[in-house]
């Protein structure tokens, strides 16, 4: 079972210490580090590695906020995993889907690695868009919008890239 996690979405000014304070309360940390740029900056996203692989499910388990930012903590995916997957961009979600109906729907076209509906952080409810990850699959046949329908609506399905996370990341920031 995996102890390493990514933590995506960190505040530039969050200090190693300040992370592994935090995700301690799950479990005893082994090993935690922001990643940073060429010139020491954040690059706001971290790998940590527990001791027990049961802390990584109790973190799964809730929203997690560290300084006045919700941070996006995820099991590390293997690089062998990692590149052999195809990660998507769903869109057009009905309210009704969640991450563990999207993954079984997405089950029946391949090997889920990971499913995620994104969440409103005051309601709790579908912002209708979420991320699958597929591994090794041809995805061709279902990109576009009108090629799926989940819950009796239609999606739009696009292949996600370095450029469209920027894109989403930007127009998420706007609606915050």
């Amino acid at each position: 079972m995996l102890r390493k996690m990514f933590i995506g979405g960190l505040h530039w000014e969050t200090s190693d210490e300040g992370l592994k304070d935090y995700f301690t309360t799950f479990g005893k940390v082994d090993a935690c580090t922001i990643m940073r740029d060429a010139g020491g900056r954040s690059r706001c996203f971290a790998f940590l590695t527990f001791e027990d692989p049961a802390s990584v499910n109790a973190v799964m388990m809730r929203e997690h906020i560290l300084d006045g930012k919700v941070i996006d903590p995820k099991r590390a995916i293997p690089r062998t995993e990692h590149q052999r997957a195809t990660k998507l961009f769903i869109g057009g979600l009905p309210g009704t889907v969640t991450s563990e109906s999207m993954r079984e729907f997405f089950g029946q076209i391949g090997k889920v690695i990971d499913s995620t509906v994104m969440l409103d952080r005051e309601t709790g409810r579908s912002k209708g868009f979420g991320f699958i990850s597929l591994e090794d699959c041809d995805v061709t046949p279902i990109l576009g919008f009108g090629n799926l329908e989940i819950d009796g609506k239609l999606v739009c399905i696009i292949l996600f890239t370095i450029e469209l996370a920027v894109r989403t990341d930007t127009v998420v920031e706007r609606l915050m």
